[in-house]
């Protein structure tokens, strides 16, 4: 499986639609093929960050998933949410 995280930080007063936003993301992920796992999360202690966490069969499903027009759709509206880019983090399972 290959796994996804990515922070988003969000534009004040923009949280309420940017997690309803998200919220439609995520079941739209879990409609594309090869879609494992789809959450997300807001931070406790900095209330205007966002993760994303995905799970994925393969970079394929990945490849298929970034072309589709939810996605497209998502970054669309998110886009003016945020007050910068978005995070992606690398990162390996140890156990």
């Amino acid at each position: 499986m290959i796994t996804d995280l990515m922070k988003f930080t969000i534009k004040e007063g923009c949280i309420t639609e940017a997690i309803e936003v998200m919220k439609n993301q995520m079941k739209n992920n879990l409609g594309d093929d090869g879609c494992l796992m789809s959450n997300v999360f807001r931070s406790n202690t900095a209330p205007n960050e966002i993760f994303l966490l995905l799970g994925w069969e393969n970079q394929e499903s990945i490849d298929k998933h970034l072309a589709s027009s939810h996605d497209l759709k998502f970054r669309e509206d998110l886009d003016p949410l945020l007050a910068g880019p978005p995070e992606f983090y690398d990162w390996e399972k140890l156990a």
